[in-house]
């Protein structure tokens, strides 16, 4: 008897949903202030890594104010979801 799974995912032996699941893994950039990044420099000891988070694309360094907009963006379309859901 075949493995019918390997012949449906076009003949690799990765499992569909693990392929799936690399594919649709694209992530935003994670929103943080110079302050933060530099707070997180003292403590850990690992100078440089906001430059290099930030060259890679994994993070945006944003104002104060930039930073409290987005979240209440956020905030605000949340309660919209929730509420169209009928969710309390």
């Amino acid at each position: 008897m075949q493995n019918n799974s390997a012949n449906l995912s076009g003949g690799s032996n990765t499992p569909a949903s693990e392929t799936a699941s690399k594919e649709n893994t694209v992530e935003e950039p994670l929103m943080v202030t110079q302050e933060a990044v530099e707070a997180y420099e003292r403590r850990t000891g690992f100078y440089g890594i906001g430059r290099i988070m930030v060259e890679d694309g994994h993070w945006i360094i944003v104002t104060k104010e930039e930073l409290a907009r987005s979240r209440a963006q956020v905030h605000a379309n949340r309660h919209q979801v929730t509420r169209q859901r009928g969710v309390a």
